[in-house]
């Protein structure tokens, strides 16, 4: 990905660290201020059972909340950490130049996708509570461990190029190779 230049993984790095220092918690304290303390999109998976408990639990006006958080707040939460993941991981293989890393990049952009159909599957099932929606309300669980299980390959993937990167710099400067 030889169109990512540093300037876009350091604004993407930025507007990352801004969500996570001051959006994130102010999400979560509007949440809780709406009687949700327990979120279906932060475990790692769940039962329909457990997410027909949680809409019980949260009441009209927290099901209300919840569903309005998922299609304003968790429509860009995505994207800002997906613009991270991608860009930092494309930035990285490009400047590794070993072309069995160029497809790490579409990692982040499955979690994206199985994040938004999360979000989707558990703001239908939400929305139609007390009335049951028994596949897609099944379908949430996994859609929401395979949004993290792929988004910590992604961690992972990153942590492990950042290294190899890192290496490579060292290395070359050693032997006065480096540019």
């Amino acid at each position: 990905m030889r169109f990512i230049k540093w300037y876009h993984v350091l604004v993407f790095t930025l507007l990352f660290l801004i969500f996570m220092i001051f959006i994130l918690p102010n999400e979560a304290a509007a949440s809780s201020a709406n009687g949700i303390e327990q979120s279906p999109d932060t475990s790692i998976f769940y039962t329909s059972q457990t997410l027909y408990r949680l809409a019980d639990e949260y009441g009209e006006a927290g099901r209300d909340f919840y569903i309005t958080q998922r299609f304003t707040f968790d429509l860009i939460w995505p994207i800002v950490y997906g613009l991270f993941l991608i860009s930092s991981v494309g930035f990285l293989t490009y400047r590794i130049n070993n072309p069995k890393y160029k497809q790490i990049f579409l990692l982040p952009l499955l979690a994206m996708l199985f994040d938004y159909l999360e979000n989707i599957s558990v703001s239908i099932t939400m929305s139609r509570y007390p009335s049951l929606t028994p596949i897609i309300s099944h379908l949430a669980g996994f859609m929401t461990l395979f949004k993290w299980l792929i988004l910590m390959l992604a961690v992972i993937a990153l942590i492990y190029l950042l290294s190899i990167y890192l290496y490579l710099i060292i290395y070359k400067k050693n032997r006065e190779d480096f540019i």
